[in-house]
């Protein structure tokens, strides 16, 4: 996928998201929740990809990142990702695609841009083709997006 259809697909989800009935009332429902249905209107739009809610594992490994040892965690996002889960088809950008820390009324913090900016190194270990961090504040859902390692328009 371009970055510009992923970009047109994560659009066309989150305003799936905003028209679900019963309505999920953003303020109050916890971002694991929100995090969660998001996931369900990724799939359709994802199709060949798997959509995993707090995926933290590549293969048996726990995933790790060195690099922020500033923060509490050294864990990747306590969001979701687009990839192909651990096989034999290995690793790298061809598996994996996108992956998103999604947060209720919270700007970015340094932590959360770090660990964005290591998945998406390209010669990292990990090497998401795209990062997005998502902001969710009074029902509006703002992105940040991260490519090759650092913040992108």
């Amino acid at each position: 996928m371009t970055d510009d259809q992923v970009r047109h697909c994560v659009a066309n989800a989150i305003e799936a998201l905003k028209g679900e009935n019963p309505a999920l009332d953003f303020q109050s429902v916890h971002e694991r929740s929100t995090a969660h249905r998001l996931a369900v209107q990724f799939e359709p739009h994802f199709q060949g990809w798997n959509v995993d809610c707090e995926y933290d594992r590549d293969r048996q490994v726990e995933k790790l990142l060195l690099g922020i040892a500033q923060c509490d965690a050294q864990k990747p996002p306590t969001g979701y990702c687009g990839h192909h889960r651990p096989s034999s088809l290995g690793r790298g950008r061809e598996h994996n695609l996108i992956v998103i820390e999604l947060k209720k009324n919270a700007e970015q913090d340094a932590c959360d841009r770090r660990k964005l900016e290591l998945l998406t190194d390209p010669n990292g270990y990990y090497q998401y083709q795209i990062g997005l961090y998502i902001n969710i504040h009074g029902g509006r859902f703002t992105c940040t997006w991260y490519k090759d390692g650092a913040r992108s328009r």
